[in-house]
């Protein structure tokens, strides 16, 4: 046996200076944790993560996910990303007579239409 590692006889388990560094870093950390927790604390943690599984679900129960999922793995655009176009007005009334962006502004526009009316409640 070493001053670095000692080894319970009994279990065969060796202990180093690191895993009682880290088990010392947990308590702290509980204790830390302990402090910080009051019901005002909990109360706001429970009010944020009623928020957040509202929107996982209200996202989850549309096709939102897989249409963004599939969005975000065009080829073309990893192209705008590494070399992003420059677009004035006269690109942007071009790309108006594409049907993928007539599709996409059409979901933008509605989007942004639900949130207008959400604001409304």
């Amino acid at each position: 046996m070493t001053d670095e590692t000692i080894t319970d006889q009994i279990s065969g388990i060796e202990i180093t200076p690191a895993d009682v560094e880290a088990v010392l870093d947990l308590v702290r950390t509980a204790r830390i944790l302990q402090d910080y927790m009051n019901d005002q604390t909990a109360h706001g943690i429970a009010q944020l993560m009623t928020t957040v599984l509202k929107i996982t679900n209200a996202v989850m129960s549309t096709d939102l996910v897989d249409v963004m999922e599939r969005g975000l793995q065009d080829p073309e655009l990893d192209k705008a990303l590494l070399e992003p176009p420059k677009v004035g007005i006269g690109g942007l009334l071009k790309q108006m007579q594409d049907e993928d962006f007539q599709k996409g502004m059409g979901v933008m526009l509605t989007l942004v239409k639900a949130i207008g009316r959400a604001t409304e409640d």
